[in-house]
């Protein structure tokens, strides 16, 4: 695209994934603020789709990138290179399907053995998967990250959740 002197490519496959979230995210506000105005219907909900709006709104101007004539050389050049060493490792493939189990096993065992407990888990499960392996540093994170979540889920919604030690 070109717009005056100044070439712009623009990421389309972005643009269009970023513009269907945010009116999938739109269509959902609208549609709960249809059925009802009443602050325990929107009080997870409407701050959460503004604050998609307000990404939306950040994320699009970078679909756009004004390219120069001697960055475009630069650019062909590193995207050949890329699309040559842009493979999927067998590693990344495993530690997917590993957060992906231990979510779907977080899941499971929310009303178990607790929320706490689940989420402590998961949060230990995460941090190893994700290559961290200093103990204390887990713990503490996987301690603050789960009273956050039940006191804060305990402060916003008033469902009666099954913990261990909280």
């Amino acid at each position: 695209m070109r717009i005056g002197s100044h070439r712009y490519t623009v990421d389309y496959g972005h643009l269009a994934l970023i513009t269907f979230i945010a009116a999938a995210v739109v269509w959902y506000l609208l549609d709960t603020r249809s059925v009802s105005l009443s602050v325990n219907n929107l009080l997870l909900v409407q701050p959460t789709a503004l604050f998609a709006l307000a990404i939306y709104l950040f994320i699009v101007p970078q679909c756009f990138r004004r390219i120069d004539p001697q960055e475009e050389v630069r650019t062909r050049a590193e995207k050949e290179t890329l699309s040559e060493s842009n493979s999927v490792e067998l590693s990344d493939i495993l530690k997917t399907a590993a957060l992906s189990l231990s979510l779907g096993l977080m899941v499971f065992l929310l009303d178990v053995i607790g929320f706490d407990a689940a989420i402590f888990l998961f949060t230990i499960a995460a941090m190893a998967v994700c290559g961290e392996r200093r103990p204390l540093r887990v713990l503490i994170f996987s301690a603050a990250v789960t009273l956050v979540a039940i006191y804060g889920f305990r402060a916003m919604i008033s469902y009666p959740m099954p913990t261990l030690v909280l």
